[in-house]
């Protein structure tokens, strides 16, 4: 019986875990495939998004017109992680990841309220890599 409760708490642990890299995952392709509807999905309805040094707080359509215009100017190549993490008390998440596009090498920050799902991300920073 004790075997069995440690089977299920490891087996929560693991479809936990694979659900929270499925959604981060889920946004990276997303914005590796220029998908800006899944994209979307992810924004909360106001949002602070940066492009080096031009940083504002956006309604959602708006940094998802930015963000787009971004990524049509930069053609992505690949996206990977390279850094994520989340606070203490779990209340945030953040990734890293190095995004290759024709015009050079960027690194995004994505912070989310939780972890990364619908209407979670509440910043995105794009910089020279």
């Amino acid at each position: 019986m004790k075997l069995l409760k440690i089977i299920y708490v490891i087996l929560f642990m693991v479809v936990s875990n694979s659900s929270f890299a499925q959604s981060g995952n889920e946004l990276l392709n997303a914005i590796k495939s220029t998908d800006m509807i899944t994209v979307e999905t992810f924004f909360q309805d106001k949002i602070e998004f940066c492009i080096e040094e031009d940083q504002q707080i956006l309604a959602k359509a708006a940094a998802v017109r930015k963000f787009k215009l971004f990524l049509d100017d930069h053609k992505p190549i690949s996206i990977e992680v390279i850094h994520n993490g989340n606070s203490k008390d779990k209340a945030s998440q953040y990734k890293v990841a190095k995004l290759v596009t024709t015009q050079g090498i960027f690194r995004i920050f994505i912070y989310s309220t939780g972890d990364i799902k619908s209407k979670s991300v509440k910043e995105i920073r794009i910089d020279r890599f």
